[in-house]
């Protein structure tokens, strides 16, 4: 059962999840599963078996489906010539110009695991090309010391004196900033931001700070692959990473031609070669030229948010982009909907992912929508749970814009 397994969590992992936002606080506990054991698609089975169509999409990792048949004959087949070696593998040589062919502004990359890890990466590597130690970030980046202490209480984390919240106003960037660090896009997607990221971009090349998009959760949930390519602004130094891996674990740091080669930093990784995860990401590519079609994926996604917000949009409503977006409403209304849902063996949380896999099941899910929030506004349905918490990097990017 769920709860034994949660029980054998918390008595030998660390606030018994690996993951912040998996932590069952984080949603109605006494109705979601704590643990599942496979997935398959769109679905994911619980520690009892039960069937679940999943919109939480292990964070977002979840493009083309759990398990997806292609990407594991392709993955199984590198298996078989081994995972890591003794030098740098043809592989990731082939790789890198796959990725700098799909982003032309790119001169050069790093391989890593994590979000977390490219995160910290691109800093080091701004800071080392511009010789200044001053950072403005806005959003969440990860784990690092340096953007947890951003969030007080931090704690076990130092303070870190070269690292300031990032308020979205202009005048804090000057020619003492090694570089801005920003989710270019979080939910909004409007000619205003549009705009505002590229006032952004005129004001960092004016004081020769470099600006470093974090498309960690936008890369490859885009039209032509990242919002950098979709808007036209091209950063200086691009971060990708969840979906990019089809499933595997993987992050990537470009730069801009000439930034980065003229100092020797230091940024080193056993595992950053991993050639499961590497192929993964070529596998995904693969898909993304033939058999998937990211525009498509681009509208019906936002087909099915236009759907979902007619039904009851002063109950629970989504705001963002076609392939991801938050729930809003009051926290109890959004948690009876939670609830309810996972009762109909549907699965959101906080943040809304769409992938290639919920096509087929979009209008099912609708009709159990307009069920669901209709009892809600009709006070037929209540919380018989407890409610979610707000995970960690939601937190940060709801926070004001308090100047420290």
């Amino acid at each position: 059962m769920n709860i034994d397994w949660q029980r054998r969590a918390i008595e030998s992992i660390h606030h018994g999840s690996l993951t912040n936002s998996k932590r069952p606080t984080c949603f109605v506990k006494e109705h979601y599963p704590s643990h599942v054991s496979k997935g398959d698609g769109c679905y994911l089975y619980d520690s009892d078996g039960k069937k679940y169509i999943d919109f939480i999409c292990a964070l977002g990792t979840n493009l083309v489906g759990y398990s997806n048949p292609d990407i594991n004959d392709h993955v199984i087949k590198q298996i078989y010539k081994g995972t890591l070696y003794s030098f740098g593998s043809t592989l990731e040589v082939q790789a890198a110009e796959k990725l700098k062919e799909l982003f032309p502004f790119v001169g050069k990359l790093r391989f890593l695991k994590t979000g977390s890890e490219a995160a910290s990466a691109s800093l080091r590597i701004a800071m080392a090309h511009t010789g200044r130690f001053n950072v403005l970030s806005h959003g969440y980046h990860g784990w690092d010391d340096c953007f947890v202490s951003l969030t007080p209480p931090a704690e076990g984390v130092p303070i870190q004196p070269h690292i300031s919240k990032f308020n979205e106003d202009l005048n804090q960037i000057d020619e003492t900033v090694a570089a801005v660090i920003i989710e270019p896009i979080v939910t909004e997607l409007s000619k205003e931001r549009i705009l505002f990221i590229q006032e952004l971009q005129e004001k960092c090349k004016k004081t020769g700070t470099l600006l470093i998009f974090d498309e960690i959760i936008t890369g490859f949930r885009f039209p032509k692959y990242s919002f950098s390519n979709y808007s036209g602004i091209q950063p200086d130094i691009l971060l990708l990473g969840k979906a990019i891996g089809g499933g595997f674990p993987l992050s990537v740091v470009m730069t801009k031609k000439g930034i980065g080669e003229d100092k020797e930093w230091f940024i080193s990784s056993t595992f950053a070669g991993d050639t499961i995860a590497i192929s993964g990401m070529m596998k995904t590519i693969d898909l993304l030229n033939s058999k998937y079609n990211l525009d498509l994926l681009w509208s019906q996604g936002e087909a099915f948010i236009n759907s979902f917000n007619e039904i009851e949009p002063d109950i629970v409503k989504i705001n963002g982009y076609s392939t991801r977006g938050v729930f809003v409403g009051s926290d109890m209304n959004k948690a009876v909907f939670f609830q309810e849902a996972c009762k109909a063996g549907i699965l959101f949380g906080s943040s809304f992912w769409f992938n290639f896999t919920h096509q087929k099941v979009s209008e099912i899910v609708l009709n159990s929508c307009r069920d669901i929030l209709s009892r809600i506004k009709n006070k037929q349905a209540h919380l018989e749970g407890t409610l979610p918490s707000t995970p960690f990097a939601q937190k940060v990017r709801e926070q004001k814009n308090d100047k420290n």
